[in-house]
């Protein structure tokens, strides 16, 4: 299986080195529209391909130099033990520290003797506070919870309107969970709508499974067995079911053709 690219992530410094104002979370900040955020996911396979060339001044680790047009940066990968363990290498192990533009009018106010200077504490150089802080693991952790709910409201819908079209179970995997959805109307009675999950014992997560579900209000779940659906849990299952108005059976049907 294919791994995940490589994201370089620009750090909350940077950005406001950069003047860029922060998008929803719904939009992640290796994909904002600049140029050096842009030009800067080359590094990661420049560096493995040896043509990235280093900021020799900034001896602590290693930095890389990113350049397009006027614009400039430094960018580096985070050590072993640097990243939290949730925290996934594709998203969290590369970042920009600082950004800013070349000015090469004078060899003091060039944008890499910058950084230099910031570093350098008598003969010492650190370059720590260049990297990423409690604010820009926030940022990450809130991106992605935003994207694993869009992607499992993705799934849910797609699992219902499947099965509204076939009559039939339909079953996906999704991470680590098995899911399921049925819906069914039967001699005349109102459709009834069934999720089923495997392999999800947070009742939170739980909730939110359903809560993707457009136009059914939580109060109308109802745990199964139950006199609506007559439906059994298997070993490692839980079954939360509806009724399924038709406006609601007609709106997924849309969503899931987007």
């Amino acid at each position: 299986m294919a791994s995940d690219p490589i994201h370089v992530r620009p750090t909350r410094r940077s950005l406001d080195d950069l003047g860029s104002k922060l998008p929803d979370l719904g939009h992640p900040l290796d994909e904002i529209d600049d140029p050096i955020v842009i030009s800067a996911q080359t590094v990661p396979e420049q560096r493995d391909a040896g043509g990235v060339e280093r900021v020799v001044a900034l001896t602590d680790r290693v930095w890389f130099k990113v350049k397009t047009g006027d614009h400039r940066a430094t960018v580096t990968e985070l050590r072993s033990g640097e990243r939290p363990e949730w925290a996934p290498a594709s998203r969290g192990g590369w970042w920009i520290g600082a950004a800013g533009r070349r000015q090469a009018d004078s060899r003091h106010r060039d944008f890499y003797a910058c950084p230099q200077r910031e570093c350098t504490t008598g003969k010492a150089i650190s370059t720590d506070h260049l990297l990423p802080h409690e604010w820009d693991w926030k940022r990450l952790a809130a991106e992605q919870a935003v994207a694993w709910r869009r992607e499992l409201r993705r799934m849910v819908i797609g699992l219902i309107a499947s099965s509204l079209k076939t009559g039939h179970l339909a079953v996906a995997e999704f991470r680590k969970h098995r899911l399921k959805a049925l819906v069914r109307a039967e001699n005349g009675h109102e459709a009834y709508l069934a999720i089923i999950a495997e392999g999800v014992p947070d009742p939170d997560v739980f909730a939110l499974l359903l809560d993707c579900v457009p136009g059914i209000a939580p109060a109308d779940w109802q745990p199964e067995p139950s006199a609506l659906a007559e439906m059994t849990p298997e070993a490692g299952e839980i079954i939360w079911s509806t009724l399924f108005p038709s406006d609601v059976a007609s709106a997924i049907l849309e969503l899931g053709e987007e």
